[in-house]
């Protein structure tokens, strides 16, 4: 299977090692020249236990690329995942323009059937504006090109962000057709041999859960700082 990872980040660097390290083809790409350059010499932008092997591995394997030219690799791939940054803004809410200028490229050269993956963490509605972004550029084109727009949001420790994907407690996975169940249940086979489960859901759902599991990590800390406070 060939993936394509939009963000060398925290989450898109781990994403796309992890995947080739299971024999997925990935291609990484990111608008940052240096970045991607680095990337190439093994020089990696975070630390994180164990990812500089894995990346040092399938580079040299083959498996692993690093590219600055969406257009050019989008055309060989199954999924694409956008994990680019939503930095909020001033009022605190998340800022899409990254994800959704990701959606209007993937839709100007979208050449056959795709699942867009959204890997970021964004707010409950995003996959419809990423649809909706995609098909405005299809329909600029004249073309009618089926896709399917997925969450996949991720629950990546640092530190431990390595062994979280390898070996995850559960793969949260929000779908809107058979067909993208199929492929993305088949790209995450590896990771649920330990037992634990992929949970499907509908993509507002997927996108909710993110969310509400942030929210309640933030209650217990919140709980456990109370209690350490008095104790």
């Amino acid at each position: 299977m060939k993936i394509v990872i939009v963000g060398t980040g925290y989450v898109g660097l781990v994403t796309g090692a992890c995947l080739a390290e299971v024999g997925t083809d990935v291609v990484c790409v990111d608008v940052n020249e240096e970045k991607i350059e680095n990337l190439k010499k093994g020089v990696l932008p975070i630390y994180e236990p164990g990812l500089d092997r894995i990346v040092d591995r399938n580079t040299s394997k083959g498996r692993l690329q690093f590219s600055t030219n969406l257009a050019s690799v989008i055309g060989n791939a199954e999924v694409v995942f956008i994990a680019v940054g939503t930095p909020p803004g001033e009022d605190g809410s998340a800022d899409l323009q990254y994800v959704l200028k990701v959606a209007q490229t993937i839709g100007e050269h979208i050449k056959d059937y795709l699942v867009v993956v959204t890997k970021s963490t964004v707010p409950v509605g995003t996959a419809e504006k990423v649809k909706s972004a995609i098909s405005k550029a299809l329909a600029a084109r004249n073309e009618s090109i089926s896709f399917d727009v997925a969450s996949n949001p991720e629950f990546l420790k640092e530190g431990a962000a390595v062994d979280d994907f390898l070996k995850p407690d559960r793969i949260v996975i929000g779908i809107e057709s058979d067909k993208a169940r199929n492929l993305l249940q088949q790209l995450y086979n590896p990771f649920v041999l330990n037992g634990h489960p992929i949970l499907f859901m509908d993509v507002p759902s997927a996108e909710m859960t993110k969310y509400a599991a942030n929210a309640m990590l933030a209650t217990k800390i919140s709980f456990m700082n109370a209690i350490t406070k008095y104790s």
